[in-house]
């Protein structure tokens, strides 16, 4: 309404005073309407002083509850207090106004947006006071159906989202995994950032607002696993709040934080085993006085139950961090974990992390004392923490069953530790794939490889390889796998029936980036791809491991070996590093039973040297093609004699144990081995493993075929690909001008000519030619390799014969890329994320470090195998960088296998390699004159120039 001045105003409200008095209370309502109908009007054009909403508030107490219009004054109300900067002192009351204003069938145009704002800041509220019938999910599922209901609309939409990103914290604090803690964080960020806008002008709002956000960067910092960003944000945090006042909440919040986080903080000097005298307490006194600042913050007075069990429980972990050699500590632990155990009722989330850590401490005790009433108390707790835990897919999910497995075992039940500990492996895939980028997936992915070596290690020790080789293939390649298994949701909810949820989901995907969709419904979404019920509050019904299809499962021991039969292989190979233990071999066989045998050499000091090689070889850009041979030695440098002993160590190691393990087949051919290398490992050139005879060196690849696989997984699927033929057309990119980002590679335009000429007629070819000059097919730009991908008609074979640039990481960033004209990239990421997805027969990537790895090694994240999972059937790259010449050569040799003797790509790599190494090279009459040179200045043989190119796929 028009602006009113402040004087009439007061006028006209002393006047409605004046009628109340002369037509007594019995009659007074419509006049008090009017009265507080004015006082609001005078709150809103006037500065919202407090005495005109806290007068108007009395007015409405006041008036008679059939009056009419009071639903509609009511939602005024509410939205006065909105606005009035101390919603949150009037929240009791804004969420009685709304319960009135709800009745109203005819509601006033922003009734429904102070109603949402209401709603969500009372859900917030009910879960940070534990309040009965209010479940962190349930709330949050609520609050985002709100959120769509708001849309963009301010203030209410921040508001809303505030609410979203408080309840989010606590799920993902509760409930969620590392990649949902990062989520979270980043939404705290960004909510503060619009907080702070409004702040301004408002010192103490600014200082208050500054803190939080270290401590946002605190949460993130411990989602990623970064223990010294932790600390840099709590020291930033401590900062900026020692402005508030000596009694801000803030202020509290930031210094109970620093004394949890200084507590857990490992000490620099622990007391070793067996150091300490008989009857003393080895704690160190730094320690001793942390856990004493953690305990009075326990006993502080005015604390809730839920306030007290959380700082009790920071408590008990922290002494039970530090007491292996304290049995007072390891007591102590016991007693306070178990009184913030009982400090939360029975159906509380909480009560999973204090079951998880009381269960801890009493397995810890066990081995201590060997004591069986701690054991069968450890089990009790547990099983109660994995039964909560099991309805919610919580973050403690893998970690409880794994304690839970350890104690069945400590109990003698083998075969139930074993059932548990596997079953608990599937949370990992469940929490990748419920995360919404590959920055994500990685942190959720970040434990999973340990976890599984630990299972399989137990399964092995109980005589199961089987369940060992379920257990490794488990957590392999999550990343590649969620990226490549949720590309088309809505298809495949479409296909399994679920068309009202596809729609909700396209309508989700068509507003963002499928990344950004709200967890909750992608969490709804992949549930009904597993098989696994969901309420309307957004909790799971049933475990990961009760999944009804195999999205969760990695495939059993007969769709491995039905899968071996289709590609005609004879054995899965998980090789597994050792450590302080021994490493070992797990043998999955086509028609046989697995196996496993130890290899104590497959440890870190057989294979330290090889990193050395790797650094050596991709100095500067990491991983590219280097363009001459000579430039490759001086790079090089004593590196080279690292890879002679590597490929020496890898056949006493690994290969020559294997290979006398190996049947051979009955028809006289060559084993045809499929290796899954684990951790580390996976950089080992296993089919360059060598030994000496009295006739030479004699290579792995002259007694076997071997193939690479990031997972039994991903062979399978492959498997089951129709097959894919290969055409005499495609696409050959030949050493793109990268404007100066790397240098020339003449060898590679002469070879990828050559391959497009002689064996693939009709590909287009993109790039340069070997004088110099820009192609006639195009430059080879970024738009050239994804217009290909996405033209079904462009023929099957893709040979790229360029840079390739390995930069490993854990964060967004991509982690590998193609170089391609003018300096633009195609990263490993970007290819699962946005590259089209076609039936290609063969993927050649002649480009440094294009079968490397860039994240966690299990993950198996490469350009090789993005193209891999990217339906690709079968791929051909390089695992470290190499010279320019001799790649060349080895390249041309592989696609005269393929094209003139008719072979499949494994078998046509393996027989350019021998080539190299043979004393007796018969170089093809069509081999054409600049690559026949190359041959002649070049020394084929040496393992630098054909042992880094590997094989995945058929």
């Amino acid at each position: 309404m028009a602006q009113v001045p402040d004087e009439a105003l007061r006028t006209l409200v002393d006047s409605a005073s004046t009628a109340m008095k002369m037509f007594g209370e019995a009659d007074s309502g419509p006049w008090r309407f009017t009265r507080c109908w004015l006082r609001l009007v005078a709150f809103d054009q006037h500065g919202r002083r407090p005495a005109d909403l806290s007068a108007a508030l009395a007015d409405f107490d006041m008036l008679p509850a059939d009056l009419p219009g009071r639903c509609k004054l009511a939602q005024i109300l509410v939205n006065a207090i909105l606005r009035s900067g101390r919603f949150t002192a009037h929240l009791d009351r804004a969420v009685a106004l709304s319960e009135i204003a709800a009745a109203d069938p005819h509601p006033l145009p922003e009734a429904e947006l102070g109603a949402a704002v209401v709603r969500s800041t009372a859900l917030a509220r009910a879960v940070a006071d534990s309040a009965p019938g209010v479940t962190p999910r349930g709330a949050l599922a609520e609050v985002e159906g709100l959120a769509r209901v708001v849309g963009d609309r301010q203030p209410y939409a921040q508001m809303v989202d505030n609410a979203r990103v408080g309840l989010g914290v606590v799920v993902s604090g509760l409930e969620g995994g590392p990649a949902s803690m990062a989520r979270s964080s980043a939404d705290m960020e960004h909510a503060l950032q619009v907080m702070a806008g409004l702040m301004s002008g408002n010192p103490r709002g600014t200082a208050r607002i500054a803190a939080l956000k270290s401590f946002s960067e605190v949460y993130a910092a411990v989602a990623r696993g970064d223990l010294p960003a932790v600390w840099t944000a709590l020291d930033r945090a401590e900062e900026v709040a020692s402005s508030l006042p000596a009694d801000d909440a803030v202020r509290s919040a930031v210094r109970a934080i620093r004394i949890q986080f200084d507590a857990l903080r490992e000490t620099a000097n622990p007391a070793p085993a067996g150091a300490a005298p008989r009857g003393s307490d080895p704690v160190d006194p730094e320690l001793r006085a942390r856990l004493a600042a953690l305990r009075a913050l326990a006993e502080q007075p005015g604390q809730t139950p839920h306030e007290r069990a959380r700082h009790l429980h920071v408590l008990g972990v922290a002494q039970l961090r530090h007491g292996f050699h304290s049995r007072g500590l390891l007591d102590a632990a016991i007693s306070d974990l178990r009184a913030a155990l009982d400090l939360v009722p029975g159906d509380d989330a909480q009560r999973v992390p204090y079951l998880t850590s009381l269960g801890t401490a009493y397995l810890r005790r066990v081995e201590k004392l060997a004591r069986r009433a701690d054991l069968v108390e450890a089990v009790r707790l547990l099983e109660q923490g994995r039964e909560l835990a099991g309805s919610n897919q919580h973050q403690q999910w893998t970690q409880l069953s794994s304690l839970l497995a350890h104690g069945y075992r400590m109990a003698g039940d083998k075969p139930r530790g074993r059932e548990v500990a596997l079953a608990g492996l599937r949370g990992h895939a469940w929490n990748v794939l419920l995360t919404g980028g590959i920055s994500d997936a990685d942190a959720a992915a970040r434990n999973a490889a340990g976890d599984a070596l630990d299972v399989a290690r137990w399964c092995l020790a109980d005589g199961d390889p089987g369940s060992a080789a379920l257990a490794l293939d488990a957590c392999r390649a999550l990343i590649l796998y969620a990226a490549t298994e949720t590309r088309d949701l809505g298809a495949r909810l479409a296909d399994a029936g679920r068309a009202d949820l596809a729609a909700r989901w396209r309508d989700a995907v068509a507003e963002t980036e499928p990344e950004l969709v709200p967890g909750e419904l992608r969490r709804e979404v992949i549930a009904a791809l597993a098989g696994i019920g969901i309420t309307e509050d957004g909790t799971t019904t049933a475990a990961p491991d009760a999944a009804t299809t195999r999205l969760l499962a990695p495939p059993d021991l007969d769709e491995m070996r039905a899968a071996l039969t289709a590609l005609g292989a004879d054995m899965i190979v998980y090789l597994m590093p050792g450590d302080e233990k021994s490493g070992a071999v797990v043998m999955v066989p086509r028609a046989e039973p697995p196996s496993w045998f130890p290899l104590a050499t497959l440890s870190k000091q057989g294979r330290a040297g090889f990193d050395a090689f790797l650094t050596a070889t991709t100095a500067g850009s990491r991983a590219s093609r280097v363009a001459v041979a000579g430039s490759w030695s001086a790079t090089a440098g004593t590196a080279r004699k690292t890879l002679d002993d590597v490929c020496d160590w890898a056949w006493t190691a690994a290969i020559g144990p294997l290979l006398e393990r190996c049947p051979q087949p009955a028809d006289g051919r060559a084993p045809r081995l499929v290796l899954i290398p684990m951790g580390e490992l996976a950089r080992i050139p296993w089919h360059a493993a060598r030994r000496r005879t009295d006739r030479g060196l004699r290579y792995a690849i002259e007694d076997a075929l071997f193939s690479y696989a990031p997972s039994a997984r991903l062979l399978c699927d492959l498997a089951w690909r129709a097959p894919v033929p290969l055409s005499d057309s495609g696409l050959v990119v030949g050493d793109p001008d990268t404007a100066g980002a790397a240098a020339d590679l003449p060898a590679a335009r002469a070879e990828a000519l050559a391959v497009r000429e002689r064996f693939y007629p009709r590909a287009r070819y993109v790039g340069r030619t070997p004088d110099g000059v820009a192609a006639d097919g195009g430059v080879g730009t970024r738009a050239d390799l994804l217009g290909w991908l996405a033209d079904e008609h462009a023929g099957t074979m893709l040979h790229l014969a360029c840079h390739g640039v390995v930069r490993p990481g854990r964060a967004g960033a991509d982690t590998s890329y193609l170089l391609l004209a003018g300096g633009e990239r195609m990263s490993a990421e970007e290819i699962v994320r946005v590259a089209p997805a076609r039936s290609i027969a063969l993927a050649v990537l002649a480009a440094c470090g294009s079968g490397v790895c860039g994240r966690a090694d299990d993950e198996a994240f490469s350009l090789s195998t993005t193209l891999l999972a990217n339906t690709a059937t079968a791929v051909v790259g390089a695992q470290w960088s190499v010279p320019d010449a001799a790649t060349s050569v080895l390249m041309y040799m592989f696609h005269h296998y393929l094209r003139r003797e008719g072979l499949a790509p494994a078998d046509a790599l393996r027989a350019a390699q021998r080539w190299m190494i043979s004393d007796a090279q018969r170089v093809p009459a069509e081999m054409p004159a600049a690559l026949r040179a190359a041959v002649d200045r070049t020394t084929a043989a040496d393992p630098v120039g054909w042992a880094a190119f590997v094989h995945f796929g058929r």
